[in-house]
């Protein structure tokens, strides 16, 4: 499939990718930021699916999730696809129109050192009278913020905390000695690796199977556009169930569609600590929601229901038309998992 790529007007977006040139199916403007996140995307428009599923989609990269979700709200784009978990619910405890329709990945962030410190950092007692930088409004910030708070570790206090706004300046904070370690994105494993950097502990070693990258909408685009988001996440169950089976299929979806090195896109597909799965996970989204309260990174006074900012129903006629269309035992554990992570 041939990628178009071209400069936008706002400096925070690089590029598009447009895929699926059906000129009577329903057009979606998806953002993203690149990470092992973007597998499953890539796959649905590598393989076909979306053509498939009857929606024409442009992909939309950014530097940042914080661009992302700001193009979000201002309707630059219909779909963020990328853009974690505890950014769009901070979005949203501030009065963004943020609505979650399924997910894509889960874990997978790596902490970063130079090699001879890696054996200081066996669990998060390590990181006690460190120096530690950190992406401010990024899913792994959060999780280990509130491992820090479990472990009676106080910011401030017993950790020096340095925010960085984009994963790569951690990373360049981590090589220049700025800091002791740093708590990255999905993105910045493979370069960590290339920088000769360490990889001492993961995200889901400090809370195991936390929500990720959210598909994530807006009311009014929910209103508008149904249709063609119910394609959107259907061509994603596609995408997954393909993973599943071909495993490979992942990287060669991210080297053809994002023009990454095989040695990137191995580490985004198959990376062991990323668990890819389009369920939207309705009790780990709120758990996350609840846990970023606790820890003050969202004031304990707010009064939002986490979840009116899910809408499960999508996912769900998805995943019947998927039923309809090509009976397959995947649908019937697709369903028991549904039920299972959001009764």
């Amino acid at each position: 499939m041939k990628r178009i790529f071209s400069v936008l007007a706002a400096a925070a977006i690089l590029l598009t990718v447009s895929v699926c040139q059906k000129k009577d199916a329903a057009e979606l403007v998806v953002g993203f930021s690149q990470g092992a996140s973007t597998t499953l995307p890539m796959i649905a428009a590598e393989e076909g699916y979306f053509k498939e599923a009857g929606v024409n989609v442009e992909f939309v990269l950014f530097q940042n999730s914080a661009d992302g979700l700001a193009a979000l709200d201002n309707g630059k784009i219909d779909v963020g696809a990328t853009f974690g978990t505890s950014a769009p619910l901070t979005q949203a405890a501030n009065g963004a129109s943020i609505v979650v329709i399924a997910g894509a990945i889960s874990g997978g962030h790596p902490v970063i050192c130079k090699p001879e410190n890696a054996d200081q950092y066996k669990d998060i007692t390590g990181f006690k009278g460190k120096i530690i930088g950190t992406p401010r409004l990024y899913t792994p910030d959060v999780v280990w913020r509130g491992a820090l708070y479990a472990a009676g570790i106080v910011p401030g206090r017993d950790v020096e905390i340095i925010e960085f706004r984009r994963p790569v300046d951690v990373l360049e904070a981590v090589k220049s000695g700025k800091v002791d370690a740093g708590i990255g994105s999905s993105s910045l494993g493979p370069q960590a690796v290339e920088a000769g950097l360490a990889i001492p502990l993961y995200s889901n070693d400090f809370k195991p199977h936390h929500p990720c990258c959210r598909i994530i909408t807006s009311q009014k685009v929910l209103k508008s556009k149904r249709p063609a988001l119910v394609a959107f996440v259907k061509a994603m169950i596609l995408a997954e169930r393909k993973l599943r089976e071909d495993p490979e299929s992942g990287v060669i979806a991210n080297i053809n569609q994002l023009d990454l090195s095989e040695t990137v896109a191995r580490e985004f597909a198959l990376e062991p600590h990323n668990e890819f799965a389009t369920d939207p996970n309705t009790k780990a989204v709120v758990d996350m929601f609840d846990y970023m309260k606790q820890i003050g990174y969202l004031d304990p006074a707010i009064t939002l229901d986490p979840y009116t900012l899910i809408d499960t129903s999508l996912y769900v006629e998805a995943l019947e038309q998927l039923k309809t269309e090509s009976p397959s035992p995947y649908w019937d554990e697709f369903t028991v998992r549904f039920g299972d992570w959001n009764a």
